[in-house]
């Protein structure tokens, strides 16, 4: 990660340590300003020189809260010195977008190797960083390297990293938090090994990364559950955000303390995608660290009719009243360490009163011990009215009561079997009303098949198996064109290069895309105005009901567990509605197109490629295109 200060462990009087970050922290180049007035610097410059004069303009640009006042002053700052780095690297923090930016930061590194010339690259390798009129050639080079990352230039981005590394190996920018995470990206964990063991420490961006690359290369062992255990000491915030139960804010805090939430945002904005794109990872980080306890908690053993049971309950009053009994799965689904699954529900009613006097909730089916932890419940501690047996207890057919029926008959309660209205109603009411209706599925979409649903889920498994998002960066868009569907062109957005979400969205209207990623945009408008199809990936659980069912009756694709598509349609004014089954099929072209696309043009070439692929019995030819100009 870069540019990690570590504010004083201090606390406030009031609030939480993370408090002293919300002020925000100066301009680090502010500071150094400051401290290179006190030192003199390795050569003093003359404030009347041309890096001199450049100087003082960014030391008032950098004070400056007014973003076209500063950019003004850092155009002066070039003015002045033509060769000054610092200033273009002020103007790209101040560019509309990353690819406005990256021609800038290139004029920086340029500057800077003309301002430091080729002997202090010689002599003060191994510390450069200590020599302070290197900073601003190392500031444009970190910039650079992390545009070239965005914009989809990931080789390159690494190699300009590890270069800064090898001038400076004492790392003042924290620059190995950064390749450690694109390293993870690239799938390449052995050069991830050899920078661990490199720069060895015991930080908690290091722990979580060790316990990661761990699970990649073993799996679930020991070593890797001891790994987790330790970075779950060092930082216990970096979970919820890496399994979803937190959302990253739209803005890192400008520094972190160790061990606390500012320190787990800036690891999780960094290293969420690496945990989100190994296979397993997010589900294995769930399952282990659960405590035992907990596990324990979550679904304690059933008694059942041991002897001593059956002693209390023949101590209570017996009276002249019929129970009914019985269980039934619930529709609504709850999540597990082994994934989402439909919990049961076992009641007892008494017919006099029609009341539930004892329940129990199970992820599995019931067992006979926890049906007879249910009625002892309603016999001793009845959830309405005073503790008593019943005379008798009505159910339907089961082995399970047959089982019971000799303590029952120990407890002078006659067993009944037979079909019993009651019983049925109030489990088709509790099942209703904690459940709810169904969320329809792509089967409810009017035209659409087991045969059109299959394919799209096999070209969503496609796009996901061939992650097109590594390869390319953000404010990047691909104009499709396809004489197949009626209207205009739409524009696909790759979407997971951060690891939030992983899909493809396919909006109308270009200009929004251009408003949104150059800032002129506000969440609000952009929720209201944007009209698009789109398709992600989660778990089982966030899948509609219907979807999973029929993925598992037709044997429909799936790349991975957590990568079952979900697909929406977003009208404009935040109306969201299922996909119509042309909007589907669209969407299965280009799931298809898109990855081979991306494997076969950069960015940066506007070249217009026609793809033909399968659609049923016949072929969809679209066009694709890079949009250049965004």
């Amino acid at each position: 990660m870069a540019k990690k200060r570590k504010p004083r462990r201090g606390r406030p009087r009031k609030g939480r340590p993370d408090d002293l970050l919300a002020a925000g922290l100066p301009d680090p180049r502010t500071a150094e300003a400051i401290l290179r007035q006190m030192l003199g610097g390795a050569a003093p410059v003359n404030a009347d020189s041309p890096a001199g004069k450049a100087q003082s303009l960014l030391d008032r640009a950098y004070v400056e809260q007014d973003t076209s006042k500063r950019a003004e002053l850092a155009r002066q700052a070039l003015q002045a010195w033509p060769d000054c780095a610092d200033a273009y690297v002020l103007l790209a923090e101040n560019a509309p977008t990353q690819k406005e930016a990256l021609p800038l930061y290139e004029q920086a590194v340029a500057a800077g190797e003309r301002a430091l010339g080729p002997e202090v690259f010689s002599q003060h390798e191994g510390d450069f960083w200590l020599v302070f009129e290197t900073r601003p050639y190392m500031r444009a080079r970190q910039g650079l390297a992390f545009v070239l990352w965005t914009t989809g230039r990931r080789e390159e981005a690494v190699r300009h990293v590890q270069e800064m590394l090898r001038l400076n190996p004492n790392d003042n920018q924290g620059l190995r938090y950064t390749l450690a995470a694109w390293f993870l990206n690239l799938d390449r964990d052995e050069d991830l090994g050899q920078l661990l063991q490199r720069y060895d420490e015991d930080s908690t961006t290091w722990l979580y990364t060790r316990a990661l690359l761990a699970f990649r290369q073993e799996g679930d062992a020991d070593e890797a559950r001891r790994l987790i255990r330790e970075a779950r000491k060092a930082n216990k915030h970096v979970l919820p955000y890496l399994l979803g139960e937190k959302f990253l804010p739209a803005e890192q805090p400008n520094g972190y303390i160790p061990g606390e939430p500012s320190e787990a945002i800036q690891y999780a904005g960094t290293f969420l995608a690496a945990w989100r794109n190994t296979d397993g990872a997010l589900a294995w980080l769930r399952q282990a660290t659960v405590s035992p306890r907990k596990k324990q908690q979550e679904e304690p053993a059933a008694v059942g009719p041991l002897p001593i049971v059956k002693q209390r309950l023949r101590k209570l009053p017996q009276r002249a009243d019929a129970w009914q009994s019985g269980w039934i799965r619930l529709v609504s689904r709850v999540k597990t360490d082994a994934g989402p699954v439909h919990p049961w529900a076992a009641l007892v009613v008494s017919e006099t009163s029609e009341l539930i006097l004892g329940h129990t909730i199970s992820l599995e089916e019931p067992s006979v011990d926890q049906l007879w932890d249910a009625l002892a419940q309603a016999m001793e501690k009845p959830a309405a009215g005073p503790a008593y047996r019943p005379t008798s207890l009505r159910v339907r057919k089961h082995a399970y009561w047959e089982e019971l029926r000799p303590h029952l008959e120990e407890l002078g309660i006659r067993l009944e079997v037979g079909d019993f209205e009651l019983i049925d109603t109030v489990l088709q009411e509790l099942a209703t009303g904690l459940g709810g209706s169904r969320e329809p599925g792509l089967l409810d979409i009017p035209g659409v098949g087991p045969e059109q649903a299959g394919r799209f889920y096999d070209a969503a498994a496609f796009f996901y198996r061939q992650a097109p998002w590594k390869r390319i960066g953000y404010e990047t868009a691909i104009k499709v064109e396809c004489a197949r569907f009626s209207g205009g062109p739409q524009y696909a957005v790759v979407m997971g290069q951060s690891g939030m979400v992983m899909g493809v969205a396919l909006y109308e209207d270009l200009n929004v895309l251009r408003r949104l990623w150059s800032g002129r945009m506000t969440d609000e408008e952009n929720a209201r105005e944007t009209v698009a199809t789109a398709v992600t990936f989660g778990e089982e659980g966030e899948v509609p009901e219907p979807d999973v069912e029929a993925a598992q009756r037709y044997g429909w694709a799936v790349a991975r567990r957590d990568a079952y598509p979900i697909v929406y349609r977003k009208e404009r004014g935040k109306v969201m509605r299922p996909p119509q089954a042309s909007e589907l099929e669209l969407l299965e072209v280009c799931l298809r197109a898109i990855p081979l696309f991306v494997q076969r043009r950069r960015p940066d070439d506007p070249t217009r490629e026609e793809i033909a692929v399968p659609v049923g019995s016949s072929e969809a030819t679209v066009g694709l295109s890079w949009v250049v100009n965004i």
